[in-house]
């Protein structure tokens, strides 16, 4: 539970903390390179995070095999697994290297036509290449610890050099550095990363296991067996949230990408709170069905759910109700007025995708990474086909109803889980429809007093505290449930 609570809150402060130190710092970071080098040092630091991206699935087979040992009592099948891992991201990680050290040249010609420029470029690129291989190669050094339920370490790890490299940034530019000496401080700070993500990892590992670089073929083909389709299904989802910006600009045109994207940022941003603490259950999952315990995979299942259900209803409301007046505050009302109505429809999305995200960690925990694949498949499709018509039909609102045909295959992953775990596809369809009349009933209640103030900042704070409210009650409600209903379990249990 002490580990649960730590998980919750790193996690969470965590993701948080370093999206406000990006907004304080963009405008000065911006003034200090100008537009131009801006560009190429999120090209570099976008390239860094691109490595994690690949790592073929490998990081959620490593939690999730290290669990089930360590549940199933086969603690000598561990060290065999990280072995076969580790060699993988050291080779994968390698490859990157070399690909951008090598490429570098031709990717500065891209960028620019000015001789000086590329040749800064190819430099800024190579540099980039070490913080690349370090951030990437301590990625498995963070699974290592969540795979132990400890996903405070890697929170605070994995932030606190996104922190670091923020303000190390800052602080070299306003002393008058330029972009390689940043990067090369970006290097610095990868280098503190990883080692401190090599003693959280010896610290959380069981005394004996030390992992090596190693092969085993059958662990391999074990390995790849899972995160092949792993990588597959993530693949999907990562052309669908960057590759769709192209096709909207190629079939709607490019200013109909700025009124989609920046609703899409503020929904994704919003909303991906409830990815990142739901992961955190990932390995609880997979020990439960390797000890086949159903019942606690619904117990937790039902309350995981319960809880997203009302976090993300908290936040589509807010979106909806405010989300206009925010426009008008950051950017102008007349930016507003067009994309205000997109982000509602965000939001409505967002609403049931993120009412996806627990049903997934089922999944990937009982192994069915190629069910999971295949709904981000059909998905894809459907998406890209609808992204397509509605598009060109509609602008920039047909390609924001375009996200919902994403979710078009999720119906098989509610009846594997009725099928498997005993949570009714009709329970589900009730919960659904309770949390949206109780939604609509909230957005017709604060929409009449945002009328009433008339004010759009003033309309911003009352209408968050008040949804704050409603998320702590709900909170206190469905925990102070969970706790009776366990406390009734217990009871059963010695009576019998």
């Amino acid at each position: 539970m002490n580990d649960t609570r730590k998980n919750v809150v790193f996690t969470g402060v965590g993701y948080a903390l370093p999206l406000l130190a990006a907004l304080a710092t963009i405008p000065i970071i911006v003034v200090k390179l100008g537009v131009d080098l801006y560009g190429l040092y999120i090209i570099c630091i976008s390239l860094i995070g691109f490595m994690t991206f690949v790592d073929f699935g490998i990081g959620q087979t490593v939690v999730k095999y290290v669990a089930e040992y360590e549940a199933t009592d086969q603690s000598d099948r561990v060290k065999p697994v990280l072995d076969v891992a580790l060699l993988i991201y050291l080779l994968i990680g390698l490859f990157g290297v070399v690909c951008l050290y090598t490429f570098s040249p031709l990717l500065a010609k891209g960028l620019y036509w000015q001789p000086d420029k590329q040749v800064l470029a190819t430099e800024a690129l190579r540099i980039t290449a070490v913080p690349l291989f370090l951030s990437y190669l301590n990625q498995f050094f963070l699974n290592v610890c969540k795979a132990y339920h400890r996903f405070d370490l890697p929170a605070i790890i994995h932030n606190s050099g996104n922190l670091g490299g923020i303000v190390l940034t800052t602080g070299l530019l306003l002393a008058g550095y330029g972009l390689i000496e940043v990067l090369w401080g970006y290097a610095f700070v990868q280098f503190i990363a990883i080692i401190s993500g090599y003693l959280a990892s010896v610290a959380v590992l069981p005394r004996g296991i030390k992992p090596r670089p190693a092969f085993q073929q059958s662990v391999f083909m074990d390995i790849i067996s899972f995160s092949s389709y792993t990588f597959l299904g993530n693949l999907v989802g990562s052309l669908v949230s960057r590759a769709d910006k192209l096709l909207i600009g190629i079939v709607i045109g490019t200013e109909a990408v700025t009124y989609y994207q920046i609703p899409f940022t503020i929904a994704q941003m919003a909303n991906g709170i409830i990815h990142t603490l739901v992961h955190i259950a990932f390995p609880r999952f997979t020990e439960m069905f390797s000890l086949n315990d159903r019942a606690g995979v619904l117990k937790l299942y039902r309350l995981a759910n319960n809880l997203v259900f009302l976090l993300s209803l908290v936040i589509a409301v807010l979106l909806i109700t405010v989300g206009d007046d925010f426009l008008t505050l950051w950017i102008s009302a007349e930016f507003a007025q067009k994309a205000g109505v997109v982000l509602q429809v965000m939001a409505l999305y967002f609403f049931l995708h993120s009412n996806t995200v627990v049903g997934y960690w089922v999944l990937q925990g009982a192994g069915q990474a190629k069910l999971t694949a295949f709904m981000a498949i059909a998905g894809g499709i459907a998406y890209f086909a609808a992204l397509y018509y509605l598009g060109s039909k509609y602008a920039y609102m047909g390609a924001a109803l375009a996200l919902f045909f994403t979710l078009s295959a999720t119906a098989l992953q509610y009846i594997w889980i009725a099928r498997h775990i005993g949570h009714s596809f009709t329970e589900y369809l009730g919960q659904l429809l309770a949390f949206f009349l109780g939604g609509y009933a909230v957005i017709y209640l604060m929409e009449h007093v945002n009328v009433w103030l008339s004010d759009h900042l003033l309309e911003i704070i009352v209408s968050a505290a008040l949804a704050l409210g409603l998320l702590i009650v709900g909170m206190w409600l469905l925990l102070a449930r969970n706790g009776r209903e366990t406390k009734e379990l217990i009871s059963v249990s010695n009576k019998s």
